[in-house]
């Protein structure tokens, strides 16, 4: 495809399976039949058509190519054992080579494996959230990011299932999901604190964690260099990080001035959450542990997605203050703007910048 060509497939992807989540949720609202599950759910199958069955695009394409063959000369433990790969990504590299013996359903697999999380984490939220801008912000912010660091979006889209037990104060279901989320991606751990930090029955406790919790940030963050030698050469599952290069370039405020209109939006409506009786209000705490750590994106930029755990909240926590908007208007000025604000970075960043070089989209079955 040709970079126009290209561009107009991903505009394509976002507006027609929002479209049809839209569709979905004005049949939700006025029958009782399962029609609007039916559309819901078939919104899915574009967006995993064109990642999964896709050719050489995403800066880790081929690693993850030549990686399948790699771990296929193991058998399962020796390959968790003695790689620097996670079990789970590990068993489907096998479970793959099993049934379909082509490296090509590895990226179809994993594709309709993530989308299926982030739809089904969306869905389970839906008297919540908004879930119309929901799958709008997560296909403007994640989608082509999920066609380059494969396993990460994955851990991601697993985590996001587990913020219900977060918010249900289910500990055990939490730890059990974030511990699977760490199966495909071994950083994916850091958001085990999560459960401990929102949950909080006293505001004083609450506070004294939260201001823990930011302190303790930023000393990591300061301290990232020397805290990830020691990592590197202690613990064998970090070893393979020591081949890349941390170099602080210092403090900027750029990342904070783009994502300006987001901290308003929430921080105007952190009272009306509360009052609202809406829990997503408790995850407001996670996004901004997301801003923080993007800082660590100063030292490295792969290091800096650490972040996208945490900020990956955003896809619960916009949609739910529009979804507690009680005046018309109100909701419709917030949907305009969020939707403005998230289609012009996925322009900027995806079609302009071409980040994750997804353009020009190449088909793999031809």
């Amino acid at each position: 495809m040709s970079v126009l060509q290209s561009s107009l497939l991903y505009y394509f992807i976002i507006i027609f399976t929002t479209t049809l989540v839209l569709i979905s949720e004005k049949i939700r609202r006025t029958e009782v039949t399962h029609l609007h599950r039916l559309i819901f759910w078939s919104a899915l199958i574009l967006p995993v058509l064109i990642s999964g069955l896709r050719y050489g695009i995403g800066t880790d394409y081929f690693s993850y190519g030549n990686t399948y063959f790699m771990l296929n000369n193991y058998d399962i433990i020796d390959g968790i054992l003695n790689t620097r790969y996670e079990p789970g990504w590990i068993v489907l590299n096998h479970v793959v080579k099993f049934i379909f013996d082509d490296v090509r359903f590895l990226f179809i697999i994993s594709a309709l494996l993530t989308w299926f999380f982030f739809f089904k984490a969306i869905y389970t939220h839906r008297d919540k959230i908004n879930v119309t801008v929901a799958i709008l912000i997560l296909l403007c912010t994640l989608y082509n990011l999920s066609f380059n660091n494969v396993r990460q979006p994955l851990a991601i889209s697993i985590l996001m299932l587990s913020i219900k037990p977060l918010l249900d104060r289910k500990m055990i279901k939490f730890l059990l999901i974030t511990i699977f989320a760490t199966c495909f991606h071994y950083t994916a751990l850091i958001f085990l604190p999560s459960y401990w930090i929102v949950n909080s029955k006293f505001k004083q406790i609450n506070f004294v964690k939260k201001t823990i919790v930011i302190i303790s940030s930023l000393i990591f963050i300061i301290m990232f260099k020397p805290f990830m030698d020691f990592l590197t050469n202690n613990i064998d599952m970090f070893s393979s990080y020591s081949t890349y290069e941390l170099d602080f370039k210092g403090i900027g405020f750029g990342n904070l001035i783009i994502k300006s209109p987001i901290i308003i939006i929430i921080l105007l409506n952190i009272t009306k959450m509360r009052t609202s009786n809406n829990i997503m209000y408790r995850v407001f705490f996670l996004y901004f542990m997301g801003l923080i750590f993007d800082y660590l994106g100063y030292y490295a930029a792969f290091v800096g997605r650490i972040s996208l755990y945490f900020e990956a909240t955003q896809i619960f926590i916009l949609p739910a203050i529009i979804k507690i908007q009680n005046n018309k208007y109100a909701r419709l000025l917030y949907i305009f703007i969020v939707a403005l604000y998230f289609i012009g970075l996925f322009t900027y960043d995806i079609i302009i910048l071409n980040h994750n070089q997804t353009i020009p989209y190449i088909w793999n079955f031809n």
